[in-house]
């Protein structure tokens, strides 16, 4: 059923962990936490989805852009927690593409792509403090699907942010993996449709 309605939380989820962590975890722990390698921030990214928490001022909702505030830190409120998670039904081709921590599984560099007729969304994980959505590459994109745009537009994938640098990566290496993940993304999303 979620690979119907949701088919890049599905593809996002083959690429966490192992079998016991993807049936014992949550996507609500996950996003919560605010790890800047989990896999399935970049999907709620790009799909644009609504967070709703619930704490004792009551309830809100959260735009999904609005949610990761930065390394670990999210907009949930020490008294609130995170009650449901609203993934508009997806009919647009999607793409997850990620290069891993080898020991671990986190994302060096995940790319979550969502395109269709009015455009893509990209969401990116495991280069910044925290998951952002790829907005240069999606404004620099356009409608056009040749190979040179998507070179054009994934160049784009590290704008404005400032890439980690860790024992895993360097943050220049990062940047590098951002791109060509994007490229990657984009070109399976759009052979996808």
């Amino acid at each position: 059923m979620l690979k119907e309605k949701s088919p890049l939380l599905a593809e996002a989820a083959s690429h966490i962990g192992d079998a016991q962590v993807r049936n014992k975890g949550t996507i609500g722990g996950s996003l919560v936490h605010a790890d800047p390698a989990a896999d399935y921030p970049a999907s709620i990214l790009a799909l644009e989805a609504e967070i709703e928490l619930v704490g004792p001022k009551g309830t809100r909702t959260v735009k999904a852009a609005d949610f990761f505030v930065d390394l670990l830190q999210t907009a949930a409120a020490a008294d609130e927690i995170l009650t449901e998670i609203r993934v508009p039904v997806t009919a647009a081709s999607v793409a997850y593409v990620k290069t891993e921590q080898k020991a671990s599984g986190f994302a060096l560099a995940g790319v979550a792509v969502v395109a269709s007729l009015d455009g893509v969304r990209v969401g990116v994980t495991g280069v910044a403090a925290k998951p952002y959505r790829a907005n240069a590459v999606e404004e620099t994109l356009g409608p056009q699907r040749t190979a040179d745009a998507i070179a054009l537009a994934a160049s784009h994938a590290a704008d404005g942010v400032e890439a980690l640098s860790d024992i895993h990566a360097s943050a220049e290496y990062r940047a590098h993996l951002a791109k060509v993940n994007t490229g990657r993304a984009l070109q399976r999303a759009f052979d996808r449709s």
